[in-house]
Order: structure tokens, then sequence, then C-alpha cells
């Protein structure tokens, strides 16, 4: 992975906010049960468990089109859709849950700790999500996770960690798939972004400063989780396209790579431990500009057809 900060300022840019639809690229399976629906933004994962699907994040509500379509062209049914698993209270990630389970009456699940601050303090959650387009409605899971539960669903079981620090509740989820003869393990780390952990984004957001100190001991608590399949919780945080270009090349599976999640999460250690001392005034310097544009240099356009 490269030296740049890809938990820094990735926001899209303004065209694509605008008109989210851009943000849109060719859905696929990323191996076995397991599929990528998710945009250039916002990563969502869709298993298909043999009695249903289950869909991990959503996007923001504004590209919700993108996702049905996606869920679509995969050669899924979006009424076989049963569970929505957020990994934490962020907008881009739980956008369109709402419009979802209008739709498919599909059952939600959140971690007890954002459900509450998501309850509890609305207008905050509101008032984050106002650069992002069209007001993305809070929602209340069917389902309020601890950390240690389990979510299951047909031939899928995925174990739910807590591991606060992106927001008080974050989630992050472990399972297993059948793969060949061998089973893989995946993972998914819930929220790799701190930018909102300066003191001053957390004053404004009006958050606890122990989340500072909460998102290095959250990443020591799943150090040890076996994960051979790691996904992110957006295409930046593990390189989704990069991956998927090179399976159109035929090169073997780079998503099975079981030295990927020590790799990742040492790099956002070493990422977190040179923001941390940086003043409100070298922040503002660096965040200024998103990297956006710099990191998506890269593609070719065999995911846009």
């Amino acid at each position: 992975m490269e030296s740049f900060n890809r938990f820094g300022n990735m926001f899209p840019p303004p065209e694509k906010i605008k008109r989210p639809y851009l943000l849109w690229r060719e859905p696929f399976c990323i191996t076995d049960n397991l599929f990528f629906v998710g945009n250039e933004w916002c990563s969502s994962h869709l298993i298909d468990t043999g009695e249903g699907l289950i869909l991990l994040d959503t996007p923001c509500a504004s590209a919700l089109p993108g996702l049905i379509y996606s869920i679509y062209r995969l050669g899924f049914r979006l009424e076989e859709l049963k569970y929505i698993l957020i990994s934490h209270a962020h907008t881009d990630h739980f956008g369109a849950v709402g419009a979802l389970v209008h739709m498919t009456g599909a059952k939600t699940f959140l971690g007890a700790v954002d459900a509450q601050d998501m309850r509890e303090h609305p207008e905050r959650l509101e008032e984050m999500n106002q650069s992002i387009g069209p007001y993305e409605e809070c929602f209340q899971p069917d389902v309020e996770l601890k950390d240690g539960d389990v979510v299951e669903l047909g031939n899928t079981r995925i174990h739910c960690v807590l591991t606060p620090g992106h927001t008080v509740g974050v989630m992050s989820h472990f399972w297993t798939l059948q793969h060949e003869k061998e089973i893989l393990h995946v993972g998914i780390y819930g929220g790799a972004g701190f930018v909102s952990l300066s003191k001053e984004a957390l004053k404004k957001n009006r958050q606890p400063l122990s989340l500072r100190e909460d998102f290095q001991t959250s990443i020591q608590k799943v150090w040890d989780e076996p994960v051979d399949v790691m996904l992110g919780n957006h295409p930046f945080h593990n390189d989704t396209y990069r991956k998927y270009e090179r399976l159109v090349k035929g090169d073997p599976n780079p998503f099975i790579d079981a030295t990927e999640w020590h790799r990742f999460l040492q790099e956002l250690t070493n990422q977190y431990q040179v923001f941390l001392p940086k003043t409100t005034k070298q922040l503002q310097t660096e965040d200024c500009g998103s990297q956006w544009e710099n990191y998506y240099s890269f593609t070719e356009d065999v995911t846009r057809r």
C-alpha cells in the first residue's frame, strides 16, 4: 500500500457529489458467494447465504439507484434481501437503509452503542450529513448488536466485534466461506478513517475525546483475527478496484491474501500515530484538499461499461 494517507480526506469531487450516478462502477464477484456492489466512494458487499441476501452497508441515499442496479446486474432480485448489516452510524454507510427497508422489509442491524447515539442525537447526525447531498434518514435498527454477537442466515454466521473510534459504536465483522475445498476467513474493519478524531472535529461533533484512545485500542483488539479475505468499507482502504483489474486480466484472485490484514492494520496504526500530534493548523492545511484524484488516477476503464 502506498505511503499517502488513505485514511484522511478522501471526499469525492463536487461533480460526483452533485451527480452521484458518476460514482457507479460494475459490480462483481469477489469470490464464491461474496460480491461487491458498492461505488467509488462507499463499499457495499452482498452475501448470498442460500436462504437470502445479506447486505453489508449501504451508500448514501442519493446513490441508491446504482446499488439497486448493481444487485440486479449480478442476477439477484431486491426481494431476496433479508438482512442489512450496518458497520457504523455515518450516512455514507446507512443513508439508503430507510428506502431499502420500505421496498423489501429487510431486517436491520447496527451496533447498540451507535443505535443509542443516533436515537438520542439525531440533530447531530443531520448536521454531519448536510455536506453530502440530500438529507439522509436516521433509522432505528431491528437488532442492536453487542460485542460478540453473531448474525446468522443460511450458510453464513457473522461475528460482530465492537471497535469504537471512528464512531462510538463501530462494529467490525468476521465470517467464513467455503472456497473450493478450503475454508476462507473474511474480515472487514468497521471504521478506519480518523479525520473525525481531531480535537476540533470531536468538539464540533460533540463526541468524547476518549475516542482518540479507543481508536488505537480497537486496532489491537482485532489484530489476531484470522483474515484471508480483507474487505474495506471504502474501496481505497483495500484497493478494491485495483484488485478487480487484476481479476479481469486473469491473475490469481488478489482478494485472497492472508497477509493483507496485518499490513492494513499496521499502516492504519502508523498513519494514526503521525496524525495524533499534529496541530489544528497543520490538519486544516493537509485536509483542505481531498486525495481522491491522486488515488483514482491509476484506474483503467475495465470497471466502467
